[in-house]
């Protein structure tokens, strides 16, 4: 392995942009408070003129040799197969890096285009990051270049050279590495929990990968309190029955009192992560391993369960851990219901687990002297008003039976569309009860969309991110709250990066990927240093001319003669996993009493086992009275999703939103369902515009494994009307004079 710069022959030089999850755009660089770089040190380089192939490994049934100075791949049989070159120990989390080689087709070789491509392992998890994708590629040498960072720690990191056409072969050459930012923390910046010290503890949720290299260096720096992302949740301390695994958790709470951090616990019972056994018969039992009932005898299985794993916790952990979220996002997400339909819920029909469970752990950290570790209820979404007032009621309701709450954690995973005033009337709400608060998980996301999709409002987001925190945190620092905890170092950790598909643009956190501070720091900081916010052009938003039906449809899953001149729209954009996720049709008409869609959804594997309604096989509609796109859910707002076997379940609905009539009926490609959805008088008029977002969801084994929207291409349809297409209202439908704007 050399490490010098290199002499550079005169070439073709193509630059293509990487699009693999953690390869940094440009614009990532826009706007942000950050020192200027130097042309950047060499890290690695190799041209192979002493004849051997070096640190090179075959990827695949390949021959690597030397041919003219140059490393010659023959052989290939599959797209993947090349040249592989070992980056573990060359790329570090925080850096930023340009990789660059010169490459040709072999003399008459097939194919004309390469890419260079890093497969990532972490945490049991493997990626591929692309560098330079499908670049075109002859005879004649050229230059490819890539910028390739990584936000956190892996396991393995392999960088090849591969082709779409697997009988191609290749040279390679003049292969260089340059660190164009340096890992590492910028020391010279106040430190956020010196900052906010005087108003609460200001944590981070890390997992063992944070406790090393930069993001150590990001996590001491700024940080007085941690969480764990996912080692103390249930399947990670009792795995299987009666074995209780702590090292990752004993790792992560060492590393806290090493460094003076305080560590709040997550989390005692949840309906996810948590594992099988724990809802069957135990072993020993004529019934060993099927799903419990709800006897009084089942009942005292999972409280037994739950006395054994709150004993452990207490015994393991006493008071090393000042507070534990005792019960985790026991609220449905359904306006028309209060409670999550979990198992908890449905073995013990009805909430009563949940003061179960406080009482629980009451008596089990008591009993070893731990009587002061505070016990809390979280959930997320309280910022919204019929889910804030479910878990307030349930709170007041515990406290006056004498249940022992210390305080409610608000999740607050939110967007830039989420009104503060939301998340402020929650917490003067809750502090009427005399508990404890907490700010458990907080990120703002910015709505960048999936992998793939152009995101020019990239930059503009990252500023107003930065004054959303500014004013975020000044309302935040009026409370009394204990702890103000986000939920990931920085953004290359940040769970939404994952979450509804590949989202590599996702920046909701203060700190970038590089570990440098954002705007949102500074919001947080020295909110005089924020630039403007730039001004957005108004989208234009996709439209869909509805026409008025005299005869409105009969709701029974059943396409009547009412939908012979109905629009259709297609759910043709990707927000979320697979893009050969299950898709529909969506008719669409009209009359003053409520307006109608009919999903025609292509789907041959049907599911629903998941918990969660929308991890299952179903439809959505998302409709805004009024085309009033303020941000957050108005009044009238609606999300309305309906299953395919006829099962509603309703998101952050405002008290006037209008009711729902469904139905639903399985076909030999997928199902139909049916909707009505009421308009208030005057809603259903010639004209009249409505924000209007169809969705369709596609589940396996109750996971979400696609959803697809018909414009909005955010994810966020469920939390702000802001991104939704338009539906007007017309007598009949015109012709169009002009192309519509594409779904982006």
């Amino acid at each position: 392995m050399e490490h010098h710069p290199r002499a550079r022959r005169s070439r073709l030089r193509a630059i293509a942009a990487g699009a693999g999850a953690l390869v940094l755009p440009a614009a990532l660089a826009f706007g942000q408070p950050a020192a200027a770089q130097d042309e950047g040190t060499v890290v690695y380089s190799a041209n192979f003129d002493d004849g051997s192939v070096g640190d090179w490994t075959p990827r695949g049934p390949v021959t690597l040799a030397v041919q003219d100075g140059a490393l010659l791949t023959t052989g290939r049989t599959a797209d993947w197969n090349g040249p592989a070159l070992d980056l573990t120990g060359i790329i570090a989390p925080g850096g930023t890096y340009e990789i660059s080689l010169d490459v040709r087709l072999a003399d008459g070789s097939a194919g004309n285009q390469v890419s260079a491509t890093v497969q990532r392992e972490a945490g049991g998890t493997t990626s591929y990051d692309s560098v330079v994708y499908q670049a075109a590629a002859s005879t004649a040498w050229t230059t490819l270049t890539g910028q390739y960072s990584i936000g956190s720690a892996a396991d393995a990191l392999t960088f090849y050279v591969e082709s779409p056409t697997p009988e191609a072969s290749y040279l390679i050459d003049d292969v260089q590495i340059t660190e164009l930012t340096p890992p590492g923390v910028d020391p010279n910046i106040p430190s956020l929990k010196d900052v906010v010290a005087a108003d609460f503890r200001f944590g981070a949720a890390v997992d063992p990968r944070d406790l090393s290299g930069p993001n150590a260096e990001l996590l001491n720096k700024h940080f007085n309190q941690i969480t764990a992302e996912n080692h103390m949740k249930v399947e990670a301390i009792q795995p299987t029955e009666g074995t209780f695994t702590f090292n990752a958790a004993d790792e992560l709470l060492a590393y806290a009192e090493a460094n003076g951090m305080e560590t709040y616990g997550h989390t005692i019972l949840w309906h996810s992560q948590t594992p099988d056994w724990w809802f069957t018969y135990p072993a020993g039992h004529p019934q060993a391993g099927e799903p419990l009932g709800s006897t009084a005898e089942d009942q005292q299985i999972m409280l037994d369960r739950l006395e054994a794993h709150a004993a452990a916790l207490a015994g393991h952990f006493g008071d090393r851990i000042w507070a534990w979220d005792v019960v985790n996002e026991v609220i449905s997400d359904n306006a028309a219901e209060v409670y999550r339909n979990s198992r908890w819920y449905q073995i013990f029909q009805g909430p009563e687990y949940i003061s179960h469970a406080f009482r629980i752990a009451r008596e089990q950290f008591d009993a070893v002297g731990a009587t002061e570790v505070k016990l809390f209820i979280n959930d997320y979404g309280t910022d919204n008003p019929a889910k804030r007032d479910n878990l307030y009621n349930l709170v007041s309701g515990m406290l006056a039976n004498g249940v022992p709450v210390d305080g409610v954690g608000h999740q607050t995973h939110i967007s830039l569309n989420t009104p503060l005033t939301n998340i402020e009337t929650s917490i003067d709400k809750f502090a009427g009860l005399g508990v404890l608060q907490a700010v458990t998980e907080l990120d703002v996301a910015i709505g960048a969309p999936v992998e793939g999709v152009e995101f020019p409002e990239l930059q503009a987001r990252i500023v107003e991110q930065g004054h959303y925190y500014r004013d975020l945190f000044a309302m935040l620092r009026t409370k009394d709250l204990e702890s103000v905890t986000v939920w990931g170092l920085h953004d290359g950790r940040s769970w939404l990066r994952g979450f509804n598909g590949t989202r590599p643009l996702e920046s909701p956190l203060p700190f970038d990927d590089n570990l440098q501070a954002k705007w949102a720091y500074w919001g947080i900081v020295d909110p005089t240093r924020l630039p403007e916010i730039p001004e957005e052009p108004e989208p234009e938003y996709a439209r869909v001319q509805v026409p008025y039906v005299k005869d409105a449809p009969v709701i029974d899953g059943v396409k009547d003669k009412a939908w012979k001149k109905a629009a259709t729209v297609a759910t043709g954009v990707t927000v979320a996993g697979s893009a050969e996720g299950a898709k529909a049709d969506v008719r669409l008409v009209w009359d003053e009493d409520a307006i109608y869609a009919l999903f025609e959804v292509t789907d041959p594997t049907l599911d629903e086992t998941s918990a969660n309604p929308w991890e299952e096989d179903s439809v959505e509609v998302f409709l805004n009275p009024g085309n009033t796109k303020e941000g957050g859910y108005g009044e009238a707002d609606g999300q309305y999703r309906v299953s395919f076997n006829n099962v509603v379940t309703l998101g952050g609905n405002g008290p006037s939103a209008g009711a729902i009539t469904s139905a639903a009926k399985v076909t030999s490609t997928g199902y139909t369902v049916e909707i009505a959805i009421a308009l208030a008088d005057g809603e259903g008029a010639v004209g009249a515009e409505h924000g209007l977002e169809l969705q369709v969801n596609d589940a396996t084994d109750g996971v979400r494994t696609a959803a697809h929207t018909w414009y909005d291409p955010t994810g966020q349809s469920w939390s702000t009307n802001k991104y939704w297409g338009i539906a007007e209202l017309v007598k009949k439908v015109k012709p169009a004079t002009e192309p519509m704007p594409e779904p982006v």
